[in-house]
């Protein structure tokens, strides 16, 4: 059996590859209190948009609904739901909220994690009331208006209006 000869690995193009080095980066407020995020990624076709979240001990999310799913891996300390205590996501593991999904996050200790969200959020009062959103638009603006020039990818793409 004779084999192929093995190349070099080839450099991608810059237009295929993109990095940033997120110990680098400021942390910045995000949309709840005692939370903070660095833009690693955004995406203005898709929606998608790729964060670190670091929650201060004691952090409690908003009531939310994710309007696409998002991917998550928890890297430092831990959350849980509200409802649902017995039940906390620790460091080392991975989780998957689906689009739809409606709950409420509670960081007693504090936590650092990685997500991927494949959509926007969007705030809820006690009544099931639309509060806000964010998405990958509003992550970007907040992002830039700190100093960062960052440009999505696809910008010039038509981006779906429930990414916004």
């Amino acid at each position: 059996m004779t084999s192929a000869p093995l190349s070099a690995p080839r450099v991608p193009d810059s237009g295929t590859l993109h990095t940033c080095h997120p110990g680098d980066m400021e942390w910045l407020p995000w949309a709840m209190p005692g939370a903070y995020f660095k833009l690693l990624h955004a995406d203005a076709a898709s929606g998608r948009f790729t964060l670190m979240i670091k929650f201060e001990p004691g952090a409690q999310a908003p009531i939310h609904r994710h309007i696409g799913a998002v991917e998550g891996y928890m890297l430092e300390g831990g959350f849980h739901y509200r409802d649902d205590p017995e039940h906390p996501f620790n460091a080392g593991t991975y989780l998957w909220e689906s689009d739809g999904a409606v709950h409420q996050p509670v960081s007693p200790n504090g936590a650092m994690m990685f997500a991927i969200f494949h959509g926007p959020v969007e705030g809820l009062d006690e009544g099931g009331n639309l509060t806000g959103r964010v998405g990958w638009k509003w992550h970007v603006d907040k992002w830039n208006a700190a100093g960062n020039n960052y440009v999505p990818t696809n910008l010039d793409a038509t981006a779906p209006s429930e990414s916004r």
